[in-house]
């Protein structure tokens, strides 16, 4: 059987679309989703697959997105990869190590660091990437001990008024972290505000000018997520949750919003990889879960 291999970019229709039954089969993502994602504008344009097709049907993919981080107080561009997925019946027969050999060889000499996310870091340890060591952050030094009145208000991803208010807020995004930190990831978390788990604990708040993902649990702030249109400081996040909370903890690397030294740092099994030797080495750090792509 004739197997061909095409690059978009641009993406086109007919490319993006005979992609969805490999999203379904191997991520269990839904056509009629990513169709809502795609047609409501959320679908990154700097999206760009390598996909192989088996008369006509895609039977594997790698897909690749430019990143921009700021990592050790330096504006870096950088690469993602993305939706490495083989349908199951056509597995074992080298199409993923042909698409990210291919992949790699387009990306190398552009990019100084090149990112991805698995839950099994061994398969990619042979292309030269590593894992990540990642951090929670901690802190009993602020603390809410009743409920009280707030300005915070819960979004609806659904509603077109709030999806404005996501925007406006990484059109002027101020980084939590000059360490380390995605920029510019929205189309990632408009991907993943489609899971309950993030858009149940998506709020803005009107003083701060601020994106909040967080939730309080057994009297625990987790704050995963801060995107904020100005510099604050996590005394005013704190001040700003009508909840009672008596530690925080903080799923990013947060050294603009609070000295990173007065925390505590926990390790986390964290998902995310790296080609390249990122120079922050002995520097705990996160990568929010909002932007994972």
């Amino acid at each position: 059987m004739e197997l061909t291999l095409q690059k978009s970019q641009p993406l086109n229709k007919c490319h993006r679309e005979s992609l969805y039954p490999l999203f379904e089969q191997v991520f269990g993502i839904p056509a009629h989703m990513l169709q809502d994602y795609y047609d409501r504008g959320f679908w990154d344009p700097n999206y760009c697959p390598y996909t192989i097709f088996k008369e006509n049907r895609a039977v594997a993919n790698v897909s690749v997105i430019p990143m921009s981080w700021i990592i050790d107080g330096k504006a870096v561009a950088a690469a993602g990869i993305q939706s490495v997925m083989t349908l199951p019946s056509e597995r074992g027969k080298g199409y993923m190590k042909k698409l990210m050999n291919l992949v790699l060889e387009d990306l190398t000499n552009h990019y100084s660091f090149i990112f991805l996310q698995t839950e099994t870091p061994a398969l990619y340890e042979k292309y030269g990437f590593g894992k990540v060591e990642e951090h929670i952050f901690v802190t009993e030094a602020f603390r809410n001990l009743s409920m009280r009145s707030s300005s915070v208000k819960k979004l609806d991803f659904s509603k077109r008024s709030d999806v404005e208010i996501i925007q406006s807020c990484f059109v002027s995004e101020h980084s939590n972290s000059l360490i380390f930190a995605p920029l510019n990831y929205e189309h990632s978390l408009y991907l993943n505000l489609y899971n309950p788990f993030f858009s149940e604990k998506l709020f803005y708040s009107e003083s701060l000018e601020s994106l909040l993902v967080y939730e309080v649990k057994d009297h625990v702030l987790v704050l995963y997520d801060v995107v904020s249109k100005s510099s604050i400081g996590l005394a005013d996040i704190c001040s700003a949750i009508p909840e009672v909370f008596k530690s925080v903890e903080i799923h990013f690397t947060p050294d603009q919003l609070i000295h990173t030294k007065d925390l505590q740092a926990k390790k986390k099994e964290g998902t995310l990889m790296v080609r390249g030797k990122l120079p922050i080495c002995n520097q705990p750090i996160a990568f929010p879960v909002t932007a994972s792509f």
